[in-house]
């Protein structure tokens, strides 16, 4: 009777390790490098941008257990991705996995980068990179909008709601970034301000004449009669005109 017990016992600690997520553990490769992997993953193999594990998991919970493995690394967030950056084999994990099975086994699969993807990003990179480059920009009032990108058409505003978010951010202090699609006629030109870490502004306008960049040191959208002059200051001193960028109507 207590032989059948613990082989009972024994047969349920298997199915529970094969089954549901445990714990992870390190493991090497033939190159010496070590990997932090599921519980029972063994190294497969490897090439410039992968590295393969296979063990006797289910594939649910090797990719749970995969999951914690690379939360043991530096987390960061860049190029619209998250990583996971592996000081020790100065390499960053996406945030990604594959699984794959086969009868009992289960094959994992990490894709990686070489060095710190993420070395050299900073707040205002990660705020800017959803928006792209404005020199590629090229759309319609309705992309536009879809985008909640603010739209303002023979000096009608179209949104207004996108504005006023932008406005409530930059006084709350939040770093944020507003991009304007203006249209004149057959003229369309394009604004961009992000309120950056370091309490200034960059201002990017694309027009037919090409695109202009430049930082500002203080920002206005002064409202008079229902109308908001949103405007730059380069240098922010008393004395200064402001430099208007386009009014917005309440």
């Amino acid at each position: 009777m207590r032989k059948t017990t613990a082989a009972g016992i024994l047969a349920c600690v298997i199915a529970a390790a094969y089954f549901m997520p445990f714990t992870t553990v390190m493991t090497k490769d033939p190159q010496g490098r070590s990997w932090r992997v599921p519980f029972g993953m063994q190294y497969s193999s490897s090439g410039d941008d992968s590295v393969t594990f296979t063990g006797l998991r289910s594939t649910y919970a090797v990719g749970k257990d995969a999951e914690n493995a690379l939360h043991y690394n530096e987390e960061m967030a860049c190029y619209g991705y998250t990583y996971f950056y592996d000081k020790g084999n100065d390499l960053s994990f996406k945030d990604e996995h594959e699984e794959s099975h086969d009868g009992l086994m289960t094959t994992l699969t990490y894709h990686f980068e070489p060095g710190n993807t993420c070395a050299g990003w900073t707040v205002d990179d990660e705020i800017a990179w959803p928006f792209g480059d404005i020199r590629d920009v090229d759309v319609t009032a309705e992309e536009a909008m879809e985008n909640d990108w603010l739209v303002i058409r023979d000096g009608i505003t179209q949104n207004i709601w996108v504005y006023n978010d932008f406005s409530r951010m930059v006084k709350q202090g939040v770093y944020c970034y507003l991009r304007t699609m203006i249209i004149e006629g057959n003229e369309v030109k394009y604004v961009d301000i992000q309120a950056l870490s370091d309490s200034g502004f960059k201002v990017l306008i694309k027009d037919n004449k090409g695109v202009s960049e430049e930082i500002c040191r203080r920002f206005s959208d002064k409202e008079e009669n229902g109308v908001k002059t949103v405007s730059v200051y380069r240098y922010g001193t008393a004395e200064e005109k402001p430099q208007i960028l386009f009014e917005v109507k309440q």
